[in-house]
Order: C-alpha cells, then sequence, then structure tokens
C-alpha cells in the first residue's frame, strides 16, 4: 500500500475509536513516535510475534505475482506511454482515464464482496484500517498539495510512481532518470518528513475518515451504486471515443494475427478490470490495497541502520524493515517484470517515446515527493482509496489531475507538452 503508517513508539499510546464502513472498533493510536518497530510487519495487528516464515513468503509470493500480472495488464493497456499520460491530462486522448475508472469501479465491487462474506470480512476490515492509519498526521491540505505536486511531475515524466517501473521493463527512454527522481524524491522526503510532519500536524485531527463512517451508512450501500456509476462512465466514455481511436493515433494498433498474449494493446478498461481484481488477493493474503510510491521509501530507507540515524530519520526507519513495508517492493518489481514480458510478447518493445532527461529526472522527483507529502499516489489514493471511499482520497485525487492538467497546458503554451526522445539520454 502506498501510504504512511505511523510511527510506532512504544512508551506512549493512547486508546482511540477508529470508524471503519460504519462501524466502531476500539484500536491503539500510537502517536509521537521516532520509530517503527521492525518486529510488527503489520502496525494495526493485535499480534506481537513475527509472521513465520511460510507466512512472509506466502505474501511476498502473492505480492510478485500480482506484480507480474499488474505490469502485463497496464503494459497492454498503453497507460504506462508518457504520451498516453500527458494527452490525458489535455483531454486529446483517453486511455488513462478509462483504465483508472475501471480499476476503481472493479476494486470496488471486489470490496464490496469482501465486507459482505463474513469468512473474509475481517481481513477486509484489517486493510481499511490499516489504509486509514495513514491519515493520523495528515490534514485536507497535506492531501491536496502534495497530490498537486504529484500530478506536476505526472505531466513533466509522462508516468505516475507505479508506471516508471512499467517504464523501466518495457526501456522507455529516459525513464531510467525518472526512477532516479523518484529515489531521490523518497530520500529527501524521508529525511525532511519529521520536519514537515509537525508543520501540518492537525490541531483536530479527523476521527472519521470514510463516507460511510460518516455518515453511519453501510460501505456496500454506497460503494455498489458508486462502482456501477462507473462502469456506466467508461461505456459511455468508450461509445464516444472507442480505445481504438486512440491506440490509432500512437500507431499502437494490433495485427490481423494477434492473440490476447501476442496483442500490443488491450481495451484499456480490460486492463483496469484486472487491476482492480488485484485487490481480492493482497486484501486476503497481504492485507493490503494497491499502491506503489511508498516502496520507493523502503529501498532508500537501507541505509538508516544505526540507533542514531533511527532517531534522527524515524519516517524512513519505519519504512526500513518487515514484510508490511518490503511486500510492495515485491510488486512493483513484479511490474517490471510483467512489462518486460507483455512488450516481449508483442514484439513492442522498446517503441515507446520518452521525456527528455531533465524532464523526466524533475518529474521523477515530484511523483514520489509528492505521494509521500500525500500519503498516497495514483493508484493508493486513486484505486485504492476511492474504492474504499475515503475522504482524503476523494480530495487527492482531483488536485492530482488538477496539477497534472495546470502543467500540461502550461507545458502546451510553450511548445513543451509534445517533446519527446526516442533515446536515453536525450534532451
Amino acid at each position: 500500500m502506498a501510504f504512511d503508517k505511523s510511527p510506532i513508539k512504544k512508551t506512549k499510546s493512547s486508546v482511540t475509536v477508529i470508524h471503519v464502513a460504519g462501524m466502531e472498533k476500539e484500536q491503539t493510536d500510537i502517536s509521537n513516535g521516532s520509530s517503527a518497530d521492525s518486529e510488527t510487519k503489520f502496525p494495526l495487528d493485535s499480534k506481537t510475534s513475527k509472521d513465520s516464515a511460510l507466512t512472509v513468503f506466502v505474501k511476498l509470493l502473492i505480492s510478485s505475482i500480482c506484480g507480474l500480472i499488474f505490469g502485463f495488464a497496464m503494459e497492454k493497456s498503453r497507460v504506462f506511454e508518457p504520451v498516453a499520460i500527458r494527452q490525458q491530462m489535455v483531454f486529446e486522448m483517453f486511455i488513462m482515464l478509462k483504465t483508472f475508472l475501471s480499476a476503481v469501479a472493479a476494486g470496488q465491487l471486489c470490496f464490496v464482496i469482501l465486507s459482505i462474506i463474513p469468512p473474509v470480512k475481517e481481513k477486509f476490515m484489517h486493510a481499511l484500517e490499516e489504509y486509514t492509519s495513514c491519515f493520523s498526521q495528515k490534514t485536507l491540505f497535506t492531501s491536496a498539495l502534495g497530490s498537486f505536486i504529484l500530478g506536476i511531475g505526472m505531466a513533466l515524466s509522462g508516468a505516475c510512481p507505479a508506471m516508471v517501473l512499467i517504464q523501466i521493463g518495457t526501456w522507455v527512454p529516459n525513464a531510467i532518470f525518472s526512477l532516479i527522481g523518484c529515489l531521490l524524491g523518497a530520500l529527501v522526503y524521508g529525511m525532511i518528513a519529521p520536519f514537515v510532519e509537525r508543520l501540518t500536524r492537525p490541531k483536530n485531527p479527523m476521527e472519521k475518515h470514510s463516507i460511510p463512517a460518516t455518515f453511519k451508512i453501510p460501505f456496500f450501500a454506497l460503494a455498489l451504486p458508486m462502482s456501477i456509476l462507473l462502469g456506466i462512465v467508461v461505456f459511455i466514455m468508450e461509445w464516444f471515443w472507442p480505445w481504438t481511436k486512440d491506440t490509432d493515433l500512437i500507431h499502437r494498433s494490433n495485427p490481423p494475427s494477434a492473440n490476447v498474449f501476442t496483442a500490443v494493446s488491450w481495451p484499456p478498461y480490460a486492463s483496469g478490470i484486472i487491476l482492480g481484481i488485484m485487490q481480492l488477493p493482497l486484501v486476503l493474503f497481504v492485507q493490503d490495497t494497491v499502491g506503489g510510491s511508498s516502496a520507493y521509501v523502503t529501498v532508500m530507507s537501507q541505509w538508516v541502520v544505526t540507533d542514531k540515524l533511527q532517531k534522527i530519520f524515524p519516517y524512513l526507519a519505519s519504512k526500513r524493515l518487515g514484510v508490511g513495508n518490503w511486500w510492495q517492493v515485491f510488486l512493483v518489481c513484479g511490474a517490471v517484470i510483467g512489462g518486460l514480458i507483455s512488450s516481449s510478447a508483442s514484439s513492442s518493445l522498446t517503441v515507446a517515446v520518452g521525456a527528455p532527461a531533465h524532464v523526466a529526472f524533475f518529474g521523477g522527483f515530484f511523483l514520489i515527493f509528492g505521494a509521500r507529502f500525500a500519503s498516497g499516489c495514483t493508484s493508493g489514493h486513486g484505486i485504492s482509496g476511492m474504492g474504499l471511499l475515503v475522504w482524503m482520497s476523494f480530495v487527492a485525487v482531483p488536485f492530482m489531475f488538477g496539477g497534472g492538467i495546470a502543467t500540461s497546458f502550461a507545458m502546451k503554451a510553450t511548445g513543451a507538452l509534445d517533446n519527446y526522445v526516442t533515446s536515453t539520454g536525450a534532451i
């Protein structure tokens, strides 16, 4: 999941009430901590023992498989291409929006199923608690501002945090510079996170993070109609703007002999549905939801190994160890491989164009810095957060696209929007 987990300090804790899907559950709220307990795989678990080796293996295996499927499906949708993301922001292509809305709708249906079936309802509750725990030190302002910065990065790099890894797998020119920018953004935010959190900590934290909890309505009663409505919106968009219109524009039409594996492109709604379905195994086996940005922080936190460093950089220390952090690294690594396999099967490896090197770098930096500031990225806030009907995600997504749209139109006015390169290192 692409969201912050409040640092844990064992000497100070208080009991608060967490509102989940219209119900209340007493939960220990750990605040003002300096670092996370590396032995606690999921900070909200009541268990204090480590996960067994088999449990860890299963979680990481499921995460890797989900990542591989995610990378394969997103490569087929062509949403990973910088031109598809940039042109979406100026409303000249709709691959990204169709994929996004389809993923939210499909994921939401999965959440509905999980929330009403007794044997798995507890796992859904746990995943929702894990998600909303990210916002104890966040405000609507931080969610909006961070998401706007993330949107700027999307327009500059032609990517989002998860798409950068698929671009690496498909050898998009200068994707390596986006990746470097992402890692640096994660490092910088991780180092200044204590200062940022002190500066932006809410005086009166939200008690009810979700819409169902606020209005005391069962989750399924709101989520089911919303998922159906989003499906209708995608259907209407496809009726008036067929997906083949976009693939023809970027010369990604399928040859007559193509099958489901060798096809250069799939309908974006098909790829979005597959992405949404990924919520099922992640909730059931990992007890978390789709996201991508916190993986960068986990990778960049590995140098925080001493007690002194962990006290200086508690945010990085909290992301360094535990399957609760590392599962997402396995997810995004799987996405790299999935993208590579898909593009190789369709002989479309290296066909995409990329952003200029310096633009890709700064875009990558803004992507992760903004995502960590907002406690979520396109996948986390957009697909998981909106699917779970969380208030902050409904604030984050409009500002995310707002930042991307504003930046893209500014780039279009200067001619920079259509500036693409065909080789790594080109500017």
